[in-house]
């Protein structure tokens, strides 16, 4: 849709100028424009410089000039197909098929999270709660309908190493197919890191899973926000040793797993209202554990999250509180010589800098809804995101009674893709909209409808807040821009 309205406005009276002026958006920023476009390609200009762009008064022969029509925000002849393929680069994952695909193969979990989104069961409940094997086989079937050439199948839960058996299963089953059909195919095993056992360890290391688990923090804030199920012993099966502490056992495993097998978990923390009081302790915590980076991740107000709101809840103008002083700390050591990086900042970079989009589904526009990713339940039921599986309004169909394109081409999938294309009155006055994205899964648990009230929605306010601390560092701070890209050139 955007190249065809660069297009139209290409030819439009071309032959009447010299130039015309491609569609462009804008901010002040002190005594400087920030202007993007939809390619997104952005620039600064001073008053000057923006007085003679908006007039038409540019010298042709200017340094100005060629920027501007460099970066797509003057149009000619002789720069179409250069604007054409910054406007393709962007827009490429649009022509992708679906690639990621979340298994859950069992509903029960042996934590009990005070913000788990996934309505998990007890440890101990029926086994109707875990995929069989009709079920698992149909859903790595429906997967591999998928045209995409790479395949991402994840597992998350409830916890699948409450089912071993069958995660081999699935990934053995997956193996095999794809020897026939011959597609990339990746392995994510997300846990919580107090189940795994030394058979299970080494199949991990001889398939290359890569391992994602959570950590919120230092031990008291963790132990808060992740403790274990009543009904479970805290068993560590790699050291056969229990836990009262949920904390100490992923420390124990974490350990075991570098040392004896040189594998490291990618972590990732929620922040809750005991978070907000302690960036710099939780910082420290990552580096403790050999991590270099933190996403600093808003609560999203789903399942036990929306019931323990009054307890774990906080408005979004104190997480932006929180958010900055762990900037500032990381900033810190960035300057002392410790490398440490903030992901949203380093999305937020790779978007602005690569002109790419770096695969962060709820962080686009279309959002990756469908069409990015599809989540199976232990049942079959297909969803159209693993947030998704906290709402029966995003539910498409199953696996046993409907194909890949059953799914996609269906009227509810379009529709809520739809929903979070950033064409809207809102958004389209907005200068970050060619690098923003909205999750209808989190507009319709704070509004109940999948559409944004954007006057209130957090995650709006959020990018607002990075975008403006990110192109402010850039235009202002030379030595933070200097650790920004040496943040870009690590990969």
């Amino acid at each position: 849709m955007f190249y065809r309205k660069m297009v139209k406005s290409f030819f439009l009276n071309f032959e009447k100028m010299d130039y015309i002026l491609n569609y462009f958006l804008f901010k002040k920023f002190g005594e400087k424009y920030l202007l993007t476009n939809d390619s997104g390609s952005w620039i600064f200009l001073d008053d000057s410089e923006f007085t003679q762009l908006r007039s038409g008064t540019i010298d042709q022969s200017s340094s100005l000039f060629s920027d501007l029509e460099k970066y797509g925000f003057i149009l000619l002849n002789r720069n179409f197909n250069s604007v054409k393929n910054l406007y393709l680069n962007k827009f490429q994952s649009l022509f992708n098929p679906t690639s990621l695909h979340i298994i859950v193969p069992t509903l029960r979990c042996n934590f009990k999270c005070v913000y788990c989104h996934s309505s998990v069961r007890r440890v101990d409940d029926s086994s109707d709660f875990d995929m069989n094997d009709e079920v698992y086989k149909s859903t790595v079937d429906f997967i591999f309908q998928s045209p995409s050439k790479t395949l991402t199948i994840e597992f998350q839960g409830g916890d699948s190493m409450l089912n071993k058996k069958l995660f081999k299963n699935i990934v053995l089953y997956s193996e095999a197919k794809n020897r026939e059909i011959k597609k990339e195919i990746r392995f994510c095993l997300v846990t919580n890191l107090t189940l795994l056992d030394r058979d299970i360890v080494e199949f991990i290391d001889e398939h290359k899973i890569s391992i994602n688990s959570s950590l919120d923090g230092f031990k008291e804030l963790h132990d808060n926000n992740r403790c274990f199920d009543g009904h479970f012993n805290g068993l560590n099966m790699l050291n056969n040793v229990k836990y009262d502490s949920t904390y100490d056992s992923v420390l124990a495993t974490s350990e075991i797993l570098k040392k004896e097998y040189g594998l490291t978990a990618n972590y990732l923390m929620v922040t809750t209202r005991k978070s907000l009081s302690k960036p710099r302790e939780i910082i420290d915590e990552y580096l403790r554990m050999g991590q270099n980076s933190i996403q600093l991740k808003y609560i999203n107000k789903l399942g036990f999250a929306e019931k323990t709101w009054g307890e774990i809840g906080y408005t979004i103008d104190e997480f932006l509180e929180f958010w900055k002083k762990s900037v500032d700390y990381i900033i810190e050591l960035n300057k002392s010589g410790i490398y440490f990086e903030e992901r949203y900042i380093k999305l937020v970079l790779f978007k602005i800098l690569s002109g790419r989009d770096p695969g962060f589904l709820d962080f686009r526009s279309p959002c990756g809804i469908v069409f990015g990713q599809l989540a199976y339940n232990y049942n079959g039921d297909i969803y159209s995101c693993d947030e998704g599986r906290a709402f029966e309004e995003f539910k498409l169909g199953n696996v046993k009674t409907h194909t890949y394109n059953d799914i996609v081409t269906s009227e509810k999938a379009i529709n809520l893709s739809n929903s979070s294309i950033l064409d809207n009155y809102a958004c389209s006055a907005c200068v970050y909209k060619p690098y923003c994205g909205t999750c209808p899964v989190i507009n319709y648990a704070e509004d109940g409808n999948i559409i944004p009230k954007l006057s209130k929605n957090s995650k709006c306010k959020f990018f607002k807040y990075v975008f403006d601390y990110v192109f402010d560092k850039l235009l202002n701070d030379t030595e933070i821009s200097n650790i920004f890209m040496n943040w870009m050139r690590q990969r």
